[in-house]
């Protein structure tokens, strides 16, 4: 296998990781919505957002090492409203520990949005990215 196929290869189990947390992210949002729709209490709202913010947190994380390993081009734009986000879902986990309700509501909003633009909008970014390293049979079959 040449470096290339190689890369590829990395560049495609990176992906399924990513595209499993963005699943994870899925169920957890869909558990803390229900969590705030049916008035389950505050220890378990609390709970629900803290398991959120932590998935979000490490999948941020896994996405820029993928792009960094796989040099997948940033837009500056991109990359600071990735940096925002993800400031701002630590400011929730503190608020999160101290016991801030409120900072699962916050969560709850941020999350919404950010799976439309994320996981919709650059997933298919991403996917476009990735067949560029692919040689031409690769891209043939990913387009089966």
């Amino acid at each position: 296998m040449n470096s290339r196929e190689n890369r590829f290869q990395t560049c495609g189990d990176q992906l399924e990781i990513l595209d499993n947390e963005h699943t994870e992210i899925r169920r957890q949002y869909i558990e803390l919505d229900d969590a705030i729709l049916q008035g389950e209490g505050s220890a378990r709202i609390l709970e629900a957002a803290a398991e959120l913010a932590q998935t979000m947190g490490t999948h941020f994380t896994h996405e820029e090492e993928f792009q960094e390993t796989n040099l997948i081009p940033v837009f500056e734009k991109q990359s600071s409203t990735g940096r925002a986000t993800m400031a701002e879902i630590m400011m929730i986990a503190q608020r999160l520990q101290q016991g801030e309700v409120y900072a699962a509501l916050r969560l709850r909003g941020l999350c919404k949005g950010w799976m439309h633009e994320h996981m919709y909008v650059e997933n298919v970014e991403f996917g476009i990215a990735s067949l560029a390293f692919a040689n031409e049979s690769d891209r043939i079959r990913a387009q089966i």
